[in-house]
């Protein structure tokens, strides 16, 4: 019954990210996964210190699934998703039959409980805001690796874009990455010096 689940899931080791840019270091959406969850618990974490509560399942639960649907419609990327809402709501409903099948095999309540935990992601909740900022900080940390690598073009004008991104998310955790995180990230001159070319 979890047959066709599991080799499904398998599938986002062969996923790659920026599919549609030169990058000299490839990622899987397997490993953006396995970061995405990694900060999203560092974001957490900071969230608590600052006195703030977190639901450590449902943030976990969103941080390992967020990217699961691209095992089965690959990794749209983000300017053809958003190009105007037509496409993006077109993409969503693609999204939901194509796992709607690869869950079909599974007997209720795993069908049902399989469903919520695939799509229920980016919320307003702390938990779906600290998704927001996680995901958006390791495509931030992508495009460091590449513009340290000298791949400035289109890396450096994708860091400023994600970057206001992350400063738009009303999260102290995130404000906290920006302002304490980022500089030791991106504060070696070679990337300074690439994001203003």
């Amino acid at each position: 019954m979890f047959a066709v689940l599991l080799d499904n899931l398998r599938k986002l080791n062969n996923v790659m990210r920026w599919s549609n840019e030169f990058l000299h270091r490839r990622a899987s959406v397997a490993e953006h996964s396995f970061c995405v969850a990694q900060i999203a618990q560092m974001l957490g974490f900071i969230e608590e210190s600052l006195g703030n509560s977190v639901d450590w399942k449902l943030l976990y639960r969103k941080a390992l699934n967020h990217d699961v649907p691209e095992a089965v419609v690959g990794d749209v990327i983000s300017t053809t998703k958003n190009v105007n809402q037509d496409i993006h709501s077109t993409i969503k409903k693609v999204e939901a039959l194509l796992v709607e099948d690869m869950i079909s095999g599974l007997a209720e309540p795993f069908r049902s409980e399989y469903r919520t935990v695939f799509f229920d992601g980016k919320d307003e909740s702390t938990e779906g805001k600290i998704l927001a900022a996680a995901d958006n900080i390791d495509a931030l940390i992508e495009c460091i690796q590449e513009i340290k690598l000298s791949n400035t073009v289109p890396f450096a004008e994708k860091y400023n874009t994600i970057k206001d991104k992350i400063e738009k998310i009303p999260l102290a955790s995130a404000d906290y990455f920006i302002k304490e995180i980022l500089p030791s990230l991106a504060g070696d001159p070679a990337v300074k010096s690439k994001q203003n070319e």
